[in-house]
């Protein structure tokens, strides 16, 4: 039972990619259910959260964007502007990307294991008053 909710997760997964790939760059929706942990702060740990996360191809460049209440909003994305490093993370185990503000350095990434449909992301924000990293983890589920 294990291996057939497995395989239905990466099949699901496959087809969330190919779908990402039109050109009308359709956006896949995935609830997840993430805790966040401030290492900086004691390992401070911030109330689990419903987010969504919304997933976009356009071209060569992935946008991840994760939906929530604060400090569960964070975007990141492979796209390089004026004001933004981005960078793909996908390989073939997993769905990521990476942005970096070029000016005040604040970064921010989203990763998407496929087998286990786990999130990890990471972002830099104020909390408190005092510049932080928040680190993010949870299950998602793939919409039927």
């Amino acid at each position: 039972m294990t291996m057939n909710l497995t395989r239905l997760l990466q099949t699901a997964l496959c087809a969330m990619v190919l779908l990402c790939t039109s050109a009308f760059a359709q956006t896949f929706k995935m609830p997840c259910e993430v805790e966040g942990v401030i290492p900086a702060m004691d390992d401070l740990k911030i109330k689990p959260q419903k987010v969504v996360i919304e997933i976009q191809s356009m071209g060569k460049n992935i946008f991840l964007k994760m939906n929530g209440p604060e400090p569960y909003v964070l975007i990141a994305n492979s796209l390089a502007t004026e004001e933004f490093t981005g960078k793909n993370l996908t390989t073939a185990k997993e769905m990521g990307a990476f942005r970096k503000h070029k000016v005040t350095g604040a970064e921010s990434e989203i990763r998407i294991e496929q087998a286990t449909v786990i999130v990890t992301a990471f972002t830099d924000t104020t909390y408190m008053g005092k510049k932080v990293r928040v680190n993010i983890t949870g299950p998602c589920s793939v919409p039927r």
